[in-house]
């Protein structure tokens, strides 16, 4: 695991053997997080959290693919009370392994999810939830799987992607429930967001939206 601080309210953690970015972001105005995509053992990462006394309001998943909740499990049993937000969509595929592709690894995630009573906060497009002071929307964006999600914090102009979008290039649409154009329309969708938009993808550097638009090989708008 590499501890990556993109700034003061965004620590990115890269693990397992994927490289899969799980991301801590800070309401700078008060000591509330979130932790989006627990993707591997998250034992030293809540330590970190515990030692500077931060209060985890929830838990997010970008999409149910193996690599991005590897930790999930563990995290649950850590802290058994935490809200798990997901949209929707993508409970089936989070409890079916060879969805989810922890089946490639000889490791049944459902499982061990199913042993566990987890808090989902199922959302849907255009939801919001609070982290601290901060207004956090859902936006739906399927083709990398059928309920994959973004989060856009406007006031702060963030957005984190998951594996629908990346610098210069898109998620993958040929696992179980990819569709090629429902990723081109998600697009289209976040490219109507400000151009100055920072976004943070689950795997790889951050990025600006306007240089996508502009640079990015795989968009067709």
């Amino acid at each position: 695991m590499t501890k990556i601080n993109t700034n003061t309210e965004i620590s990115t953690f890269v693990m397992n053997e994927f490289g899969t970015n799980c991301y801590i972001y800070k309401d700078e105005q008060t000591n509330n997080i979130i932790i989006i995509d627990p993707a591997g053992d998250m034992n030293q990462i809540i330590d970190l959290i515990r030692q500077r006394e931060l209060n985890i309001v929830s838990v997010v998943i970008t999409h149910g693919h193996y690599d991005h909740i590897k930790g999930l499990p563990g995290l649950v049993k850590l802290l058994p009370d935490i809200n798990v937000v997901i949209h929707e969509d993508e409970i089936p595929l989070i409890f079916n392994d060879e969805e989810n592709l922890s089946i490639l690894f000889s490791d049944n995630l459902s499982k061990q999810l199913e042993t566990l009573s987890i808090n989902w906060m199922r959302v849907k497009d255009n939801d919001e939830f609070f982290c601290g002071t901060k207004k956090i929307r859902v936006v739906h964006t399927p083709g990398h799987t059928t309920g994959s999600i973004c989060l856009y914090i406007k006031e702060k102009g963030f957005l984190f992607t998951g594996d629908t979008l990346f610098c210069g290039s898109v998620g993958r649409t040929d696992f179980p429930t990819g569709d090629i154009d429902l990723l081109e329309e998600s697009i289209k969708k976040i490219f109507l967001l400000p151009m100055n938009t920072f976004f943070f993808p689950g795997h790889g550097g951050w990025c600006i939206l306007e240089k996508e638009i502009k640079h990015n090989p795989f968009v067709r708008l």
